[in-house]
């Protein structure tokens, strides 16, 4: 029975492995964003909460109905908007933008997105899992702090531990000496 359950834990631990390599490849190799949507601008098909998976593309691949994520700077702030393009028009330069409204808006948004303001195409949206991936670092905080307080505790039990001493056969052979003595003397 305990070999099914490691194997059971070995299949977990390496499937989770896989996933968080998987996850930090496709960031870090094929430029895929995380991020956590907080408003309700997007409701009903993207929620609070809900997380989006991003992939970077090229400006021609945005056509009217696709949710974005771009980079918007207003005051010194810069923020990052998940919004459907509605619209594609030319600013007098000859310049391509997008026009953009949120789903649960009755309004387009003021500004014009341009493609170098674009982060990616939504491909992925994940619900609630928002949750989690806000709070992954305070997880991963608390367990490295549990890790480390076992490890402080091993170790100062270890240190303050006294060695067990074998003992010595010269007390072994005095006892046994004064056993004979005593058992020699009542014989008398």
């Amino acid at each position: 029975m305990n070999a099914k359950r490691f194997d059971f834990l070995s299949i977990l631990t390496y499937s989770i492995l896989v996933f968080v390599l998987g996850i930090v490849a496709l960031h870090f190799v094929l430029g895929f964003q995380y991020v956590v949507i907080l408003t309700d601008s997007m409701k009903p098909h993207i929620n609070p909460n809900d997380m989006v998976i991003t992939r970077p593309v090229s400006p021609g691949d945005v056509h009217i109905g696709d949710v974005i994520l771009y980079r918007i700077e207003i005051g010194n702030a810069t923020y990052r908007i998940t919004h459907r393009v509605v619209d594609i028009k030319t600013d007098p330069a000859g310049n391509i933008y997008y026009v953009t409204k949120g789903d649960n808006r009755e309004y387009a948004d003021p500004w014009r997105v341009y493609p170098s303001q674009i982060v990616g195409k939504v491909v992925l949206v994940v619900p609630k899992a928002g949750i989690i991936w806000y709070y992954t670092p305070l997880i991963i905080f608390g367990l490295l702090l549990i890790v480390v307080a076992s490890l402080a505790y091993d170790i100062a039990w270890s240190l303050l531990e006294e060695p067990v001493r074998p003992k010595s056969r010269k007390a072994d052979l005095i006892a046994l000496r004064r056993k004979k003595i005593k058992v020699y003397h009542y014989r008398r």
